[in-house]
């Protein structure tokens, strides 16, 4: 079933996905290094506003939803009342930064940062309800609009004259304008029918997880920002470019496993109890080793024909080996958020994942802090890898206390051997250049990894292969 379901996710995400990629593209040949860090830094800090300030509603409704899904109506009014309280709260905030910060060629972007962080907050606040509600067709059709949206409102702002304003603006237009298509999910919803009791049960179920959502994101923008301290704006651009295209690929694909995997996992737990929760947590940890496994293999060798291909001429110096590195990094986090963090949310001991995540937060400022002067953006990439391996490592270790996690199959091992298979396969095209060539590369890879799992036998794929053809026939 999981494997459906993430089929499902995958031709639901490969749109945006695709699209995201293409805005990278695009936005590369745009904007230059400085502007580019510019936006760049405006999206960290909207995703920071939107994480601390509103995740935490987005994972209890998704928590609590599904044992309401006969009335969901008080839950969905409690979750609209909470995000509204927060816009006040956090307006008030922004509008205090804004005026007191000292560069007032910036507090416009500040302003701006802060409506975005509540646009991506309703618009992961709608996404956690489909997702929740197992419909992965509409997840995509929502979020393939929104990306879109955004790229061609925030082309045509930037031709108008607006600049990188105007390709924020367009992002913030697509991420309320995306959730009116699913608007029939708040029907009968009203902030006078919320229930304080459960606000209370959603505050008490979430405020632990604020504590890890800023951890994690000093994890990820973190660099960003030093960067920007330590060098300038142009190296933020250059470094953010290499990291955001590595992140649309890799991330993404991970990502849809997850979207995927944690609903059955859960749905399984609450339903039929912790065997069976066990159970699918070994289907969803071997098709995450799957799929992450051989891409971030490919990441890695082709990461100088990656990088000449979709980024503009001015971000391509040194992005290959960025995005081989932060592919690792990526490729470890995705390990650790979508098997290891598990533990955490199934036995209800999140408060215990913050520790895991403080670990890895701290290791990756205090090396950032010591490598970023002496070595710049690959100082930054170094330092978000071994800081994701030290968060996995205490992920690991911490939520052994929360929830048993079955371990990893062994026919992981089959996934490995693939992987370098298709590895291999791909050293003598290392001189193939272009966007044709990396096509060819990536089909190649693909087929020989596909060839090898058949030939293994990896996840018994050959017998269901042929009960499938079977049953078709």
């Amino acid at each position: 079933m999981v494997i459906r379901h993430s089929l499902l996710y995958f031709l639901g995400r490969i749109i945006p996905g695709a699209i995201s990629l293409l805005t990278l593209s695009v936005y590369t040949r745009l904007l230059t290094t400085d502007q580019y860090g510019h936006y760049s830094l405006v999206i960290a800090a909207a995703g920071f506003i939107s994480a601390v300030c509103f995740q935490w509603l987005s994972l209890s409704l998704g928590r609590y939803l599904p044992a309401h899904a006969d009335k969901p109506q008080e839950l969905l009014s409690t979750a609209l009342t909470g995000y509204l309280m927060l816009i006040f709260s956090t307006g008030v905030l922004g509008c205090a930064v804004a005026w007191l910060w000292p560069d007032t060629s910036l507090r416009g972007l500040i302003a701006i940062a802060v409506v975005i962080g509540w646009g991506q907050a309703w618009f992961d606040l709608n996404l956690r309800i489909v997702n929740t509600r197992l419909s992965p067709i509409r997840y995509g059709v929502v979020s393939s609009i929104k990306a879109v949206a955004a790229l061609g409102l925030g082309a045509a702002l930037f031709y108008s004259g607006m600049g990188v304003v105007g390709v924020l603006l367009g992002l913030l237009v697509s991420l309320f304008v995306a959730p009116s298509l699913i608007r029939q999910h708040w029907y009968g919803v009203s902030v006078h029918n919320y229930s304080s009791q459960m606000l209370k049960a959603m505050l008490s179920y979430g405020a632990p997880l604020t504590v890890t959502f800023l951890m994690d994101l000093i994890l990820g923008i973190s660099d960003r920002f030093l960067l920007g301290w330590f060098i300038n704006a142009k190296a933020v651009g250059a470094y953010a470019a290499a990291y955001d295209l590595t992140q649309y690929s890799l991330g993404m694909l991970t990502g849809v496993i997850h979207l995927a995997a944690f609903p059955l996992a859960l749905r399984a737990l609450e339903e039929k109890g912790t065997a069976a929760a066990q159970n699918q947590l070994k289907q969803n940890v071997l098709l995450l080793l799957a799929i992450s496994i051989p891409a971030t293999c490919g990441l890695v060798i082709l990461a100088n024909n990656i990088s000449a291909a979709v980024l503009g001429p001015e971000f391509r110096n040194g992005a290959g080996h960025i995005i081989a590195i932060v592919a690792l990094a990526i490729f470890v986090g995705g390990v650790k958020s979508y098997y290891f963090d598990y533990s955490f949310q199934l036995g209800h001991k999140v408060a215990k994942q913050v520790v895991s995540v403080v670990w890895a937060a701290s290791a990756n400022v205090v090396l950032n802090l010591g490598l970023i002067p002496r070595y710049g953006a690959l100082g930054a990439a170094y330092s978000t890898l071994v800081a994701f391996v030290v968060g996995l490592l205490a992920s690991w270790r911490l939520g052994r206390k929360a929830f048993i996690l079955p371990p990893v199959p062994k026919e992981a091992y089959k996934i490995v051997l693939a992987s370098i298979g298709m590895a291999v396969s791909l050293l003598p095209t290392l001189n193939w250049h272009g966007r044709a060539a990396l096509a060819g590369q990536v089909l190649l890879g693909t087929a020989i990894y596909l060839m090898l799992l058949f030939i293994l036998d990896a996840g018994r794929c050959r017998l269901k292969l042929t009960t499938q053809l079977h049953i078709s026939r």
